[in-house]
């Protein structure tokens, strides 16, 4: 049995120290066993199962001079939505002078659907009708309440809208820092008082991209999805003291670049060093997401070395990669082409920050080449998620007649690796810097402001 591995690493410290001394070098990581285990936050990944289109230069992204009032999709093209209050509330037909359609108590739960013209039917949890709509309907809290979608619940007001025939979509309107507040503690986690400037950070990170972002998705008939597709958002029902505290103490901040909001991208572990946008999404260059040494310069260890992402070890079995690519692989196939017998996986490419620019794999009947960011939805794991990260080595097991047998990635990090690397943040503040240190570290070249 033979061991073939890509080659690129050396012994852990060594690198890391030599990322602190010649940040221009390419990082040389030895992929290691993992490094002991922290909570982890909620990284923010790209899009699913292609790398994030190129957003094009922010452009002339308007300054608000009041909060803005923003809406969240939470359950999306879903067949059915339960909707109901912690007080009474009152569903209207926007589309017919705000038109009260029904009434409900604490307690009480209605159920809106769409019909095949798609005309909103309103009836209560046992199934009685109650009205219809043309839509869409709100759902409006008495005084003091918190609407609930699904049992969940939610600052602000529920929209309900037809998305087809059959199927409808439930929107939270609400304004933008109440949404922050359900946003921050799944994405940074439910940190303690030693992290509130990481929570800080990640605060403005999160008002800079739902700023940034505010209308993008306005076809679907909301702001963002509730969901890592955008920001996960999970309502009031999971708020906490900590980030409650970074988002009031940070009102209205955000990150502008040439006057205008930055994309504030961010991900959970970079593994000491993280990725110019242009190194892994067919994005242009910007001189806010550049590369970024993430190491203590008087130790020479990285900031996020405590995730247990850190360094991290993936293994397949031949059948078992060779089934997952001729799915994820299927359209770079000639028609006709079966996939055939994995022979051969290789990094032909690094980027600066030595994550994978081009991967090689080679089978019995063709041959595929693998840019930047696709390769982590590409290598899915067994378990169909994807890769933690694009920064890793390839090492095959091959029997005695030379057919691979086993193949493992060697890795560090979790996520895109662009902007803020959240545990990192977390080290940050944790060595006591703050959060204006913090944000203008992984984003470099703007300016912190307050718009309203």
């Amino acid at each position: 049995m033979t061991l073939s591995k890509t080659p690129f690493s050396a012994p852990v410290s060594r690198s890391v120290r030599r990322w602190a001394e010649r940040t221009a070098a390419v990082a040389l990581l030895t992929l290691a066993a993992c490094a002991p285990r922290a909570v982890e936050p909620t990284p923010v990944p790209a899009p699913a199962p292609a790398p994030a289109p190129d957003p094009g230069a922010p452009g002339a992204t308007p300054l608000p001079m009041a909060e803005p009032v923003v809406r969240v999709g939470l359950l999306v093209d879903t067949a059915r939505v339960e909707l109901g209050s912690t007080t009474g509330f009152t569903l209207v037909d926007t589309a017919a002078g705000a038109r009260v359609l029904a009434r409900a108590q604490a307690g009480e739960r209605l159920l809106v659907t769409s019909a095949a013209d798609n005309t909103l039917q309103i009836a209560t949890a046992d199934g009685r009708a109650v009205s219809s709509a043309r839509g869409p309907v709100l759902a409006r809290p008495d005084q003091g309440g918190t609407v609930l979608v699904g049992g969940s619940p939610y600052r602000g007001e529920a929209l309900v809208r037809a998305a087809r025939p059959g199927r409808v979509t439930a929107v939270n309107v609400v304004e933008m820092e109440a949404y922050l507040l359900g946003v921050v503690p799944h994405e940074i986690g439910r940190v303690g008082e030693d992290l509130l400037e990481a929570a800080k950070a990640q605060a403005i990170a999160a008002r800079t991209y739902a700023v940034a972002h505010q209308g993008r998705r306005s076809a679907l008939g909301f702001d963002y999805y509730a969901t890592v597709q955008d920001q996960v958002y999970r309502g009031s029902g999971g708020e906490h003291d900590v980030t409650d505290r970074a988002v009031r103490e940070t009102h209205g901040e955000v990150l502008l670049h040439q006057g205008t909001p930055i994309e504030a991208y961010y991900h959970s572990t970079c593994a000491g060093r993280t990725a110019a946008i242009e190194e892994v999404w067919p994005a242009g260059p910007r001189p806010y997401l550049v590369s970024v040494v993430d190491v203590n310069p008087e130790t020479g260890v990285a900031y996020d070395h405590f995730s247990n992402r850190f360094r991290w070890t993936q293994r397949w079995t031949a059948p078992q990669l060779t089934e997952i690519l001729s799915r994820t692989l299927a359209d770079s196939l000639a028609a006709g082409t079966p996939f055939g017998e994995l022979r051969d996986i290789r990094v032909l490419e690094r980027t600066a920050s030595g994550r994978v620019q081009a991967l090689r794999i080679e089978t019995s009947t063709t041959s595929f080449t693998v840019g930047r960011d696709r390769v982590r939805w590409i290598l899915l794991t067994p378990a169909g998620a994807a890769l933690n990260s694009s920064l890793f080595d390839v090492s095959l097991v091959r029997n005695g007649a030379g057919t691979v047998t086993d193949v493992a990635a060697d890795g560090g990090g979790w996520g895109h690796g662009i902007g803020m690397c959240q545990v990192g943040a977390m080290g940050r503040a944790r060595h006591g810097q703050n959060y204006r240190t913090i944000l203008s570290t992984y984003y470099p070249n703007t300016e912190l402001r307050r718009l309203y």
